[in-house]
């Protein structure tokens, strides 16, 4: 309940992993997990999440450690994609043992050489016809001041850990990549690209998102009720860049972009395709409008993962996505 120094690190850790799993969903899911890996879990009707996480933790660790992978995975919010070579639907290649190793020496190297340090490791996991992978490693070393119980001042030194995420689509190969800079996104697809997919340029860079739609066919292109799951859409924000010497911008923002527009008897408010765009979007599953934020060439950010799926439904009918006609 309240550890100090002479907290033995592994327990900390145990802990850590424990207080991290044991929401009503994760226990769920550890329950699965331990069923099919034929671990025993204590069937007292008063047993708590908290308990059930501990029995899973003394009898296999690991399980509470994807577990929290996972959970940490599907937290992402923001992506950049990436199309495959393929550019369509394939299986995604089997990791195997040897494959894993030199994946994740390939990562050590690199984030060696940027002095992040080794040891990184690479987790998979399915959900439907998404691979999530997860990249777990080291940052540069930090320096904090530390304070002694008997009030003597002190320097803590210690490397934080991170996670990366991809996710691979099996029906459109294409990957949608969360790091922290541009040289660990090019890592990633160049290495998964190499080892997995035999080319490491299987992934090139290149524009997925278009947002002309807003110019061509202004509040026709947020029709959606040919989409499942989508009720409205609501343009609420663009964003012009003018470009020149000084980089200019022009960001515009209102409750509805369209519906402003028109009560100024204002036809088309968008004249040139714009650079980035924030649409509100009510969602059949909720009363609460979400956000989707789309900047080109690439990336999308969205207040929960899953809504991806059914936002890019509405983005491939409208002509967002690049190589698409809007219908």
């Amino acid at each position: 309940m309240a550890p100090d120094a002479k907290t033995p690190p592994d327990l900390v850790d145990a802990l850590y992993f424990v207080q991290e799993t044991s929401s009503p969903d994760d226990v769920d899911a550890l329950l699965e997990d331990a069923e099919a890996a034929g671990v025993p879990v204590s069937d007292a009707p008063d047993a708590t999440a908290a308990d059930i996480a501990i029995d899973i933790w003394l009898s296999k660790p690991a399980l509470l450690q994807m577990r929290h992978a996972q959970a940490l995975a599907v937290r992402q919010q923001s992506f950049d994609y990436h199309g495959g070579r393929t550019g369509g639907r394939r299986s995604f290649p089997r990791i195997d043992e040897a494959a894993r190793q030199r994946i994740e020496a390939a990562f050590d190297d690199w984030f060696d050489s940027k002095m992040r340090g080794r040891g990184s490791k690479l987790l998979d996991f399915r959900q439907g016809h998404l691979v999530w992978l997860l990249v777990r490693h080291g940052e540069r070393v930090r320096r904090e001041a530390s304070h002694g119980d008997d009030g003597s001042a002190g320097t803590a030194l210690y490397r934080p850990q991170k996670h990366d995420v991809l996710v691979y689509d099996e029906g459109t190969d294409e990957i949608a990549v969360h790091a922290g800079t541009l040289g660990e996104k090019r890592l990633y697809l160049r290495t998964l690209g190499e080892h997995l997919f035999g080319d490491e340029a299987y992934f090139p860079s290149g524009p997925r998102f278009t947002l002309s739609p807003l110019a061509n066919e202004g509040a026709e292109a947020l029709l959606c009720k040919d989409i499942p799951g989508i009720e409205a859409i609501r343009l609420v924000e663009y964003r012009l860049n003018w470009g020149g010497s000084h980089g200019e911008q022009e960001v515009r923002r209102a409750t509805d972009i369209y519906a402003a527009a028109e009560a100024r008897s204002i036809e088309q408010p968008i004249t040139r395709e714009p650079a980035a765009a924030v649409f509100k979007v009510k969602f059949a599953d909720s009363a609460r409008e979400r956000r989707v934020t789309i900047r080109k060439p690439a990336s999308a950010r969205y207040e929960r993962n899953d809504d991806g799926v059914v936002i890019e439904a509405w983005l491939r009918a409208r002509g967002f996505l690049v190589g698409t006609a809007a219908g």
